[in-house]
């Protein structure tokens, strides 16, 4: 007997939710934990995307150039950012509702 696959929005890659729902049951880990570490990497990437388009900016590049290129960039780390981090919620859902059906 399979159990059903709960429905999950079309953001959510089914890959990342299932190894959050392990990581999240087997390893015991905290989600706070992970909120705060995906947080951290966040921020310190984005310092460093800014800080090298600012850089470049600062010696005499085309600003132009550089501008679009880091904003691009940015735009699509944090894009990647926003999918991974909405599986991780959707796992976390997806073992609150297995939780409370189980308690029934």
């Amino acid at each position: 007997m399979s159990v059903p696959q709960p429905a999950r929005p079309w953001y959510c890659r089914d890959r990342f939710v299932d190894e959050y729902k392990t990581t999240l049951k087997e390893d015991d880990e905290k989600l706070p934990m992970l909120k705060t570490l995906k947080i951290l990497r966040s921020i310190i990437v984005n310092v460093g995307i800014f800080g090298i388009g600012g850089y470049g900016m600062y010696i005499g590049n085309d600003p132009t150039l550089l501008a679009v290129a880091t904003l691009a960039v940015a735009g699509a780390y944090n894009g990647l950012e926003l999918g991974d981090y909405l599986a991780l919620v959707q796992a976390y859902n997806e073992i609150q509702t297995e939780s409370s059906d189980g308690e029934d």
